[in-house]
């Protein structure tokens, strides 16, 4: 099995060395530089290249970290666009990732799937954000794409409130707010492959921090996740279209309810939780994903031959 490992960093970046790693246990995993994919559209063909060397080389390709330290982000998009047009088994697939990166396509992918996630708003206009933030109570504001918890502020209607929402509006030209779920000072990350739920952890706020993310200080422990969670989990990710993803939960008033969906998951804090590298189950998934199109190729194939 022969595995294209899409990262820019593969020596500094610790989860494409871990990829790289448990790939090779499996097969041949190299790395690939997304600045060095280009494209040829000719009459016989569409041929995409990584580096010099075929697409069709690889056996799969995983998007550890797809955008590259110099080229363009719009061009890298649609060679990840055209790699799986022309056959390739891509994971995660772009159109996935920027879903799980958008956090306004995210909750109305969630509320299209029935998966409970809380009430949220976009707004362009003041008197929309005003309007907003005053049906939804007290919310969660967010930047509409990013992660690690960076630049989410609590706000609640009132002056203050307003003037919070209000700043994010004249920073951005947008506004994205999530009710806020009360909870106590935890939650739950599932990471998610395929369909089941590989590891998961509790995460505990820093004190005097509400925010739980790793990154600002959470401690971690191993979690033995409740059902619910692990269903919200795992239709939270197949809704957005992930191989993986890292989902973040709370226990709201009516049962599970999902946060956010990272579909380029750090899984340092499941590792240091549980001592699992998610590496490997990712690793394991895309190979037998890979094999089983190998598979129907195969037999596609056998059956052309026998009818011909």
């Amino acid at each position: 099995m022969r595995f294209g490992i899409v990262t820019a960093w593969p020596d500094e970046d610790w989860h494409s060395r871990r990829l790289l790693e448990a790939c090779a246990h499996r097969g041949e995993a190299s790395s690939v530089d997304p600045s060095a994919l280009g494209a040829f559209v000719t009459d016989a063909a569409v041929e995409i290249h990584l580096g010099g060397r075929a697409a069709a080389t690889f056996d799969a390709l995983l998007l550890a970290r797809g955008l590259g330290r110099v080229g363009d982000p719009g061009v890298q998009f649609e060679l990840y666009r055209a790699l799986e047009g022309t056959g390739n088994l891509v994971a995660n697939r772009i159109d996935a990732l920027l879903a799980a990166q958008d956090k306004l396509r995210t909750s109305w992918l969630l509320r299209l799937a029935g998966v409970p996630t809380p009430p949220a708003a976009v707004a362009q206009s003041p008197r929309e954000a005003a309007g907003a933030l005053a049906a939804l109570g007290e919310v969660v504001v967010k930047p509409i794409t990013g992660s690690l918890g960076d630049g989410l502020v609590r706000a609640s209607p009132g002056p203050a409130g307003r003037r919070a929402v209000l700043d994010f509006l004249g920073r951005d030209g947008a506004v994205y707010m999530q009710r806020y779920v009360p909870h106590p000072g935890r939650d739950a990350r599932l990471f998610v492959v395929g369909p089941r739920v590989v590891g998961a952890m509790e995460r505990v706020a820093a004190p005097g921090e509400w925010r739980t993310n790793v990154g600002l200080g959470a401690s971690v422990r191993q979690l033995d996740p409740p059902a619910p969670f692990v269903r919200a989990a795992i239709e939270a990710a197949r809704a957005l279209g992930l191989d993986w993803a890292g989902v973040d939960l709370l226990s709201g008033p009516d049962g599970p309810t999902v946060l956010e969906v990272n579909g380029t998951p750090s899984w340092e804090g499941i590792l240091e939780a549980t001592g699992r590298d998610m590496a490997e189950p990712i690793a394991d998934h895309v190979w037998r994903r890979a094999r089983q199109r190998a598979r129907r190729s195969t037999s596609t194939k056998r059956s052309e031959a026998n009818h011909g």
